[in-house]
């Protein structure tokens, strides 16, 4: 019963760090239209890239970061007691 939970709990943040990717992803492709569409004049869509950049952007890289460092040390600690 115990699995059942922690499998769904899993399943849980897999879907919340899936959507975080998607963020991070939608966000390198605004940059980089924004960025060419500035060396062109136009530089109203950097400029809203850079009012999301605090309140979406760097909270998206931060929980996506923290789940690849914490991810790493849990995958560290179950080899080390597996040995």
């Amino acid at each position: 019963m115990i699995d059942k939970e922690e499998s769904n709990f899993k399943i849980v943040i897999d879907n919340i760090l899936i959507y975080n990717l998607y963020i991070i992803i939608i966000g390198s492709l605004l940059l980089g239209i924004s960025y060419i569409l500035s060396v062109n004049g136009n530089s109203g869509l950097y400029n809203l890239f850079s009012k999301l950049w605090y309140p979406i952007f760097i909270p998206s890289f931060s929980l996506f970061f923290t789940a690849i460092l914490i991810e790493a040390v849990l995958e560290k600690l179950v080899n080390r007691g597996n040995k």
